[in-house]
């Protein structure tokens, strides 16, 4: 019979209707002859024109006007869960973005790297062209078969005693008494001055010819020599602009593709940015709540509120024919979701025994002659899981103590776990650790402040190669969950969850005698530091360029971990980490050691004393020194941290059975 009713109850309960309560108020005499979207924009443009600041109306509760300003904005805008399902299916497409510049609209072409001013471009031509004047040779240069032609028709020097071809092409102009001069023979001379006089004039005739063929012959071949440089200049010029404007156009391509570049990675990182905001607005628009009421058909309905961010549980009881109650709880799983379940004081009658009969049972004897039953299964353990938790708080109250002081309080939170899983072949060792510390100190720094914070994930796999050493691959993760400060400057944060994030993947030899003992020598480490947002981290504090998100080195790891029970109380433990970047050996490498010794005072109490070293040549610190171009110099250092923290401790360590056969 209950069964029945239960059965008839659930019936009942899918009838149930819900109905989504709204908070816009209906009018009780609405026109029916005006459609619905028409009467929205006619309230609107009513309302517009008396809640506007003017002389006429005012307002005695300028709230209540705020609140209608606001419905009005609501009823004008798309619908908020439209809005979110278009963002959710923009959002899921691949390759899209928000916002996008073009290469030409970067501002600060000039600071990008590897970008080429134009007057340094124009000094490169120059510095090309005075390369080329200085290394040609112009008489090496070959003429034209045009130029050849007009060297072989070119006027042709007069040759000495030729009187005729100078008087034609010098142009020389003689005096009258040496136009004719012919010597006397000496037969007939008959007056030696009259001879004399006469041999003069014909030398000097003489001498005017030859120096005007000499001007002549020279000039031709000046004029000869003028032309040839004037054609090799000009060859060697038009040599030289060629090359300058392949130089010119050449860098100015380079100039665009580090204009693309650089404008790819600003566009992606803004995009990331506005991806980001636009979600934590998504998620603050989730966060309004809906009414929403449920309703049996017979009983009293139930309100629940619909929201993301905080769940609530109603009762709800229905009644099946027979009248008789069934409570049913509703919990909203998010805004958009209801769970249903019957309540937990629901019971079952069962049969009561009427009858019973006794029978009496022999006892079974085993026959002698049976043999030894042979194993067939055994029993292993290649799963087990532990780990430890410690908390523990140090407490200073101090009020007018004359020997000085501070009032403070500070608390730290270690969760480490571990799930390995070993047979004969293969190790697979997963581990996890948490901390998370805080101090809080009096006096004139009255602030809260983070001392510990730490995420860290190790997964390593490893297959038996041979004795004690197995082929491996780890991969390394580590980050933080809060932000961190360089107290007690608190206005802008040095790093938060993901900001940054190391990764290291590593593939090597692991050479592992025992369960204390692991020395992990990784000759191909892939090591990632990632900054997700760079809007608020300087992503340059960790060696990444101020162009991008995250930093990529190859190189060389090893690890080396070792755990030693000094006393059955007492324990100490050294994890030794080193990276060797192959980029740069022996120049920029990475050093982690951390060394913890735990004393166990109690079943539940326990003292640790942890020494963590850390060195990074990416992690650079402020010197207070300053360079030539007036820059700061930044420098990596030895970072330092000391842990002494006595608290409450809990330890897990357990195995996972199962049965195996046992070949025959």
């Amino acid at each position: 019979m209950y069964l029945k009713n239960l059965i008839a109850g659930l019936l009942i309960l899918a009838s149930i209707s819900v109905i989504a309560e709204t908070n816009l108020p209906t009018s009780s005499k609405r026109n029916k002859n005006v459609p619905p979207a028409d009467s929205v924009k006619l309230g609107i443009d009513y309302l517009k024109q008396y809640i506007q600041p003017n002389e006429m109306w005012q307002s005695e509760n300028p709230e209540i006007l705020r609140l209608v300003n606001g419905l009005i904005h609501f009823a004008e805008d798309e619908n908020i869960d439209s809005i979110l399902v278009r963002i959710d299916r923009f959002r899921k497409q691949k390759d899209v973005r928000y916002i996008t510049r073009s290469p030409q609209n970067v501002s600060d072409s000039l600071q990008v790297s590897g970008y080429i001013s134009y007057p340094v471009i124009l000094e490169k031509m120059k510095q090309l062209d005075r390369e080329i004047w200085n290394g040609v040779n112009l008489q090496s240069i070959p003429l034209s078969k045009a130029m050849q032609d007009r060297l072989n028709n070119r006027p042709q020097p007069i040759a000495q005693g030729d009187e005729k071809s100078i008087l034609e092409l010098t142009g020389i102009v003689l005096p009258d008494s040496l136009k004719d001069v012919k010597a006397i023979p000496d037969t007939t001379a008959q007056k030696t001055n009259s001879f004399n006089q006469l041999k003069k004039r014909q030398e000097l005739r003489s001498r005017l010819l030859e120096a005007a063929r000499i001007e002549y012959n020279k000039k031709l071949l000046n004029n000869m020599d003028a032309e040839l440089n004037a054609y090799r200049n000009h060859a060697v010029r038009v040599f030289s602009d060629s090359l300058q404007y392949k130089l010119r156009d050449s860098l100015q391509v380079q100039n665009e593709q580090v204009l693309v570049r650089y404008n790819d990675s600003i566009v992606n990182l803004v995009n990331n940015n506005f991806s980001r905001f636009v979600q934590t607005l998504q998620q603050h628009a989730q966060n309004d709540s809906i009414g929403v009421w449920v309703h049996s058909l017979t009983g009293k309905p139930t309100q629940i509120w619909m929201r993301d961010n905080l769940r609530s549980i109603n009762r709800l009881y229905i009644k099946n024919e027979q009248n008789d109650s069934l409570a049913v709880r509703l919990m909203n799983l998010d805004k958009h979701s209801l769970g249903i379940a019957i309540d937990d004081d629901v019971t079952f009658n069962r049969i009561a025994q009427r009858q019973s009969r006794n029978h009496e049972f022999q006892k079974f004897k085993v026959d002698d002659k049976l043999t030894k039953i042979q194993k067939k299964f055994e029993v292993v353990a290649p799963w087990d899981y532990g780990g430890n938790g410690t908390f523990g708080l140090t407490q200073t109250y101090l009020n007018n103590w004359k020997g000085g002081g501070e009032s403070a309080f500070s608390f730290l939170v270690v969760l480490k776990g571990y799930v390995n899983y070993s047979d004969k072949k293969i190790r697979w060792e997963n581990s996890g650790e948490l901390r998370n510390g805080w101090i809080r100190q009096g006096g004139d720094i009255d602030q809260t402040q983070k001392n510990d914070d730490k995420l860290a994930m190790i997964s390593r796999l490893g297959v038996n190669a041979f004795d004690h050493w197995f082929y491996s691959a780890e991969v390394d993760f580590m980050t933080q969950f809060f932000n961190g400060y360089n107290y007690p400057d608190k206005t802008r944060p040095i790093s938060t969850y993901m900001s940054p994030a190391r990764t290291l993947v590593k593939v090597g030899l692991d050479y592992k005698p025992n369960k204390n003992f692991s020395l992990f020598l990784s000759p191909l480490t892939s090591k990632t530091v990632f900054v997700r947002d760079t809007a608020r981290i300087d992503q340059k504090r960790y060696g990444i360029a101020e162009d991008r998100q995250s930093l990529w080195e190859p190189g060389m790891n090893a690890d080396l971990k070792y755990k030693i029970d000094i006393t059955p109380q007492i324990s100490y433990e050294t994890k030794y980490k080193m990276f060797l970047n192959y980029q740069k050996p022996f120049q920029k490498f990475d050093i982690s050691w951390e060394n913890l010794i735990v004393a166990q005072l109690t079943n539940r109490i326990s003292m640790n004393f942890m020494v963590f070293l850390l060195y990074d040549d990416n992690v650079t610190f402020a010197t207070g020194k300053f360079d030539a171009n007036n820059k700061e110099i930044f420098k990596a250092k030895l970072q330092t941290k000391e842990l002494t923290t006595v608290g409450f401790s809990y330890k897990i360590n357990k195995h996972i059975y199962k049965r195996k056969k046992i070949a025959q």
